[in-house]
């Protein structure tokens, strides 16, 4: 009977070449300034409690992120009120920009998300930026304002240039 070779996992750093081990651990060593450095934006958790601290960080006030975790109608109805708007999380991508949205309604402030991994800060900025009559604080008001005639996908663009959302985005990154 033939001795079985020791299985060895992939990741393991035991199994790089001491060159690309040391990439690994800068690879694996991202600080608090590399996260507020970089232009894009980090993949950060679903999570009710990282969106509240976003939007508070953000300057908005008077709103609160709940989990749903059924649409049926009696769930709904115990619901903190009023409700803003859902966040449905769910990957998808569209690969034909002609695809997205070219105009929305006059009233209605909307964005495309056209950067990877801003959905949180999108949806949340789609959401807010709807409400009459809520204080969303100096610097996104002043962006709210600044983006009022442009298109979704110009909005989108912005956001993923407005450093005020990316650094705070980012903080949440693990």
């Amino acid at each position: 009977m033939a001795k079985s070779s020791k299985r060895r996992r992939l990741n393991d750093p035991g199994n790089i070449s001491p060159i690309s081990s040391s990439l690994y651990q800068e690879s694996i060593l991202i600080t608090e300034d590399d996260k507020r450095e970089w232009k894009g934006f980090c993949e950060i958790e679903s999570e009710p409690a990282f969106f509240n601290a976003m939007l508070k960080d953000f300057g908005v006030r008077g709103v609160k992120v709940q989990e749903v975790v059924s649409l049926e109608r009696d769930f709904l109805a115990q619901l903190p009120q009023p409700v803003y708007g859902l966040i449905f999380l769910f990957k998808w991508r569209e690969e034909d920009p002609g695809g997205q949205e070219q105009s929305c309604p006059e009233e209605v402030w909307f964005a495309n998300q056209t950067v990877d991994n801003a959905c949180a800060s999108v949806a949340l900025l789609n959401i807010v930026n709807n409400v009459s009559g809520l204080e969303l604080g100096d610097s996104l008001q002043q962006f709210k304002d600044f983006t009022a005639t442009f298109t979704p996908a110009l909005r989108g663009d912005a956001i993923g240039n407005f450093e005020h959302v990316r650094s705070i985005h980012n903080s949440f990154a693990r």
